[in-house]
């Protein structure tokens, strides 16, 4: 996901997908300590969308308003 499609988003949409976010984090790390295995870059891949998700959060919160993405 894109900076941009998050920052397109309203916080309760945002909100939402930290959270289903989060489950499916705690999801595939247990499922990876009981030797199912999947895709081990997907944790490394949801970790950082959730940061960015929650980085546009906070700064929506504090004011800061950013033009484009990086």
């Amino acid at each position: 996901m894109k900076i941009t499609d998050i920052r397109e988003k309203n916080d309760a949409d945002l909100r939402r997908e930290v959270a289903a976010a989060e489950r499916e984090i705690w999801d595939l790390k247990f499922q990876r300590n009981s030797e199912k295995s999947g895709d081990p870059s997907k944790i490394r891949h949801l970790r950082r969308a959730n940061a960015q998700m929650l980085t546009v959060i906070r700064e929506r919160e504090l004011g800061i308003e950013r033009g484009g993405d990086k």
